[in-house]
Parts: structure tokens; C-alpha cells; sequence
């Protein structure tokens, strides 16, 4: 019967505060910094947002700014990448091509 207890205590919404969602600012400064900076800054905008929803105790709003950072973290990281790798095959295209 105490394990009936402790499982109740463990699911009540008193605990609920305590799960606060993730505000991935580590990878928006990254994706910001290294990446594809424009969707990296709205990134860093909303895992600020996030925080500030969390601390005015908004956990719907921060859960959704805190998935739309990681969203546009990785696309920012995706884009970033996909232009490193244009960016190299064009100097190799345009390097390879000149006459020597």
C-alpha cells in the first residue's frame, strides 16, 4: 500500500513545476555562431523566450518555444552544413578547372 502512495505522490500535479522544458541555448548559440546564422539568432530568441515562459510559469509556452529552438537549431546546423559542403565543391570545381 505504500508503493500505492509513493507512485500517487510522483504523479501529482504539485510536481509539475519541476519539469521544466529545455531551452537548448548551447546548441542555439552554436547553430547561431557556426551554422546558418539567421535561423540561428530566431533560435537563441526563442530558448531565451523559453525561459522567461518557464519563470512566469507558462509551461505550455515554453514547451513550444522550446521545441521550435531545437527545430530551428537543427535546421540552422542542416542548412550550415549543406553550404559548407556547396561552398567546398565549388572551390574544388573552381581550383581544378584553372589551368595549370
Amino acid at each position: 500500500d505504500s508503493s500505492m502512495d509513493e507512485l500517487s505522490d510522483t504523479d501529482s500535479d504539485s510536481n509539475f513545476p519541476l519539469m521544466i522544458p529545455q531551452d537548448y541555448l548551447g546548441l542555439a548559440f552554436f547553430s547561431m555562431l557556426c551554422c546558418f546564422w539567421p535561423l540561428g539568432i530566431a533560435a537563441f530568441y526563442l530558448s531565451q523566450k523559453t525561459n522567461k515562459a518557464s519563470a512566469q510559469g507558462d509551461f505550455q509556452g515554453a514547451n513550444a518555444a522550446s521545441r521550435q529552438a531545437l527545430w530551428l537549431s537543427v535546421l540552422s546546423i542542416v542548412f550550415g552544413i549543406i553550404t559548407y559542403i556547396c561552398a567546398i565543391a565549388a572551390l574544388i570545381s573552381y581550383l581544378s578547372a584553372k589551368p595549370s
